[in-house]
């Protein structure tokens, strides 16, 4: 028999019984272990248990208390009585008692019974106060998450992106951290940039992978980097960062209003769909690369799909967590159903929609995955750009900003260290232009400028980039030039603001000093022989454009 000595607390007992002698205790119950209160009759019972409301366990004499209502006590009870009828017995199972002894008392089986409810109710206390410790760390672990999770989204995620109408989001988190992420962003060169990412797992590990991600967008836009040079550093960052078993699956379109153009890369994400204005699919673009992180950046292609854009209708892309969704028949959502929704869903509410067919779709209260859409409204997106271009006008005359002349020289290294573009960009909205005309002059600028020093200082070949690989071939080659400048080489960019003349206009001036070209073989040349989007767009934008020197000098001028 267990010695009560293996217990390591005092355990207290009420005993109600109007024969003390009912039990021959302590010699058969009582130890040092066991402090039993004797309560008389039902009156001293309830007295004594608003002293001390909760026993480790109660015994009572049914003799005494015939009627088993009163026994609602949250202790364990034993009950001592005679035979028992089978109403009675249905009785006492409906309240639950813990034992019944029969008399004359079995002291060894009631012995072994308040041993046994001993036991199990200091366990029942070990495990309430266990359990109110893991409720107390898990609600205090739930708020750190979400005060992380709001630092996270809000502080730094929402940084990244611009409010821009026309542009509809939908994000559902599996857990407190998400691996799905959608953002969008102005370039200085007018176009918008809108970045959708997926990253393997889920919770704050895949949310944590994203931060890279987001770090080269919002700088790398900012400073009006094309699209192939954006996804590049974007998995040039992951690839070495990331574990060998990480990756981050992505798409990255660029809507260029200027050029009336959609430019898109698609990297492990499913189908973007282009529709038109009664969501009709017009263009797909499916995954074409691999996710981000994957390859080594010699092995990276940057190749973007491009595709006029449209005057009305949009652009529809999702996350894998929307069209794999599962419902209770085990079916897939799947692409046919998403086009059948997006045929018949309003623009304006377009990710609404799709939600709500979504979430009628699985019949479940929460998605398997997490799950993030967005459309593009092309007309919407349009109409509000014209309108903060006519608001930017009306802020400032042109006339009222008096002439002026800023020059920068570079030499060596630094001709291609530096964000002139940018720099110009900067300097023209501090000195108050409007964004219509910053946003040219960056274009201007950027083209121009890429062309004097990759083509006339380093001279490097465009022909490069029409072969297989051939972007990846163009920024290895051009990386290795740039380790060879000196101060002898040159780039010299001027801004000249003259607003006294017939119309206000800037003049643009670029000077390299590098090998020159026959200007005007290459002005003359078909739009289809020029290469690229450079020289043809800079004659698109600009009221003039001279080469001299041997095309070391161009001269272009913004009205």
């Amino acid at each position: 028999m267990t010695s009560w000595d293996s217990f390591d607390k005092l355990f207290r007992i009420l005993l109600i019984t109007d024969d003390p002698n009912v039990i021959p205790w302590p010699n058969t119950l009582g130890c040092g272990k066991l402090d039993i209160t004797l309560a008389l009759t039902f009156k001293e019972a309830n007295t004594e248990l608003v002293k001390y409301p909760v026993y480790d366990l109660i015994i009572v004499d049914l003799d005494l208390i015939p009627d088993t209502s009163f026994l609602t006590w949250p202790s364990p009870v034993i009950l001592l009585g005679s035979e028992m009828s089978v109403e009675q017995q249905q009785q006492l199972f409906e309240i639950d008692i813990d034992a019944y002894i029969v008399k004359p008392i079995n002291f060894f089986s009631l012995y072994l019974k308040v041993k046994t409810l001993l036991k199990r109710s200091l366990l029942k206390k070990q495990l309430q106060k266990s359990n109110a410790a893991l409720q107390a760390y898990l609600h205090a672990n739930r708020a750190e998450a979400e005060m992380a999770s709001h630092i996270f989204y809000n502080n730094l995620l929402d940084e990244s992106s611009e409010d821009l109408r026309g542009f509809d989001r939908y994000l559902l988190s599996k857990s407190d951290f998400c691996g799905d992420l959608t953002l969008a962003r102005y370039s200085p060169s007018g176009s918008i940039f809108v970045l959708h990412v997926d990253a393997m797992g889920r919770g704050l590990s895949a949310t944590v992978t994203l931060l890279p991600v987001v770090d080269v967008f919002h700088g790398m836009v900012d400073k009006g980097y094309a699209l192939p040079m954006i996804v590049r550093e974007m998995n040039r960052k992951l690839n070495y960062k990331l574990p060998a078993d990480r990756f981050v699956a992505a798409s990255l379109v660029e809507v260029d209003l200027l050029h009336e153009q959609i430019g898109v890369w698609n990297g492990g994400m499913p189908p973007i769909y282009v529709l038109d204005a009664k969501g009709k699919l017009v263009k797909t673009f499916n995954s074409s690369h691999m996710a981000l992180g994957i390859l080594e950046d010699k092995s990276f292609d940057t190749g973007v799909e491009r595709f006029e854009l449209p005057n009305e209708g949009g652009i529809f892309a999702c996350s894998d967590g929307l069209i794999e969704q599962v419902n209770l028949q085990g079916e897939h959502y799947g692409n046919h159903r998403l086009l059948a929704e997006l045929s018949v869903g309003s623009q304006h509410f377009m990710t609404s929609h799709i939600a709500a067919s979504l979430k009628s779709f699985a019949g479940l209260p929460s998605f398997d995955d997490d799950v993030s859409m967005y459309f593009l409204h092309f007309k919407e997106l349009i109409f509000f750009l014209d309108q903060q271009q006519l608001s930017a006008k009306s802020v400032r005359s042109l006339q009222d900003i008096d002439p002026f002349r800023w020059e920068l020289i570079l030499k060596g290294r630094q001709i291609a260290e530096q964000e002139v573009a940018n720099q110009c960009s900067n300097l023209l909205q501090q000195m108050g232009m409007s964004q219509p005309l910053c946003q040219r002059a960056f274009t201007v600028i950027s083209e121009l400028s890429t062309n004097a020093v990759d083509h006339g200082i380093l001279g490097l070949s465009s022909n490069l980039k029409t072969y297989e690989d051939g972007f990846a071939a163009y920024y290895t080659q051009r990386d290795k030039l740039v380790l060879n400048l000196s101060v002898e080489d040159v780039l010299r960019i001027t801004l000249d603001w003259r607003p006294l003349e017939v119309k206000p206009s800037l003049l643009i001036e670029i000077q390299q000093t590098g090998v020159g070209f026959d200007a005007n073989k290459v002005l003359d040349s078909s739009p289809e022989e020029l290469s690229g989007r450079g020289l043809l767009l800079v004659k698109r934008l600009v009221s003039d454009l001279t080469f001299s020197d041997y095309g070391r000098l161009v001269q272009v001028t913004l009205e």
